[in-house]
């Protein structure tokens, strides 16, 4: 048997999540819980069910560490939004709309991120796929992307397919 326990901060978003997909009933007793969190309590068969929202919570608590020009920074991971080539520089451009200069390189960036569904849409922009509000097609088959802060990314062509494939939208192939 399996005890998970969270921030009560988190309960609510689980509960929906719980009882869409996993027809699980979250417990707040005392007497199995500290009193400021909210447990459950599962049986080793249901592991396997509850293993992807465990995932996406330590993906959305995750921090990553960057090499800037005056040391290191560590950010949130729902803090960025997208990572923009300009040059010699990275921009990493977060939610509350500010910008930190990275030095690595894009492609390592890229890989470090992958895990936490980041992905190339073009040769100078990596962007955080749970920022994405709304996806539209544009001229000479790109996509405009409307991110949750109201910026636009485009996906340039040679990146839609494999921008899709990660989405899982892309049509099958005949």
């Amino acid at each position: 048997m399996f005890k998970i326990i969270w921030n009560k901060d988190d309960v609510e978003r689980l509960r929906k999540a719980f009882a869409q997909e996993l027809d699980l009933v979250i417990t707040d007793d005392p007497n199995e819980v500290p009193s400021d969190k909210v447990g459950i309590i599962l049986d080793e068969t249901d592991l396997d069910k509850v293993r992807p929202i465990l995932e996406l919570l330590a993906i959305e608590k995750s921090q990553v560490m960057f090499q800037t020009q005056n040391g290191y920074v560590q950010f949130s991971v729902q803090e960025m939004m997208y990572l923009e080539s300009f040059g010699e520089d990275i921009y990493l451009h977060t939610k509350d709309m500010t910008n930190q200069i990275i030095k690595q390189p894009l492609y390592q960036l890229e890989e470090i991120l992958r895990p936490y569904h980041f992905i190339r849409i073009g040769k100078s922009f990596v962007v955080n796929i749970a920022k994405i509000r709304y996806i539209r097609t544009t001229l000479n088959a790109k996509l405009d992307l409307e991110l949750m802060d109201g910026s636009h990314l485009e996906v340039s062509r040679s990146f839609v397919k494999s921008f899709k494939h990660a989405l899982g939208i892309q049509k099958k192939e005949e």
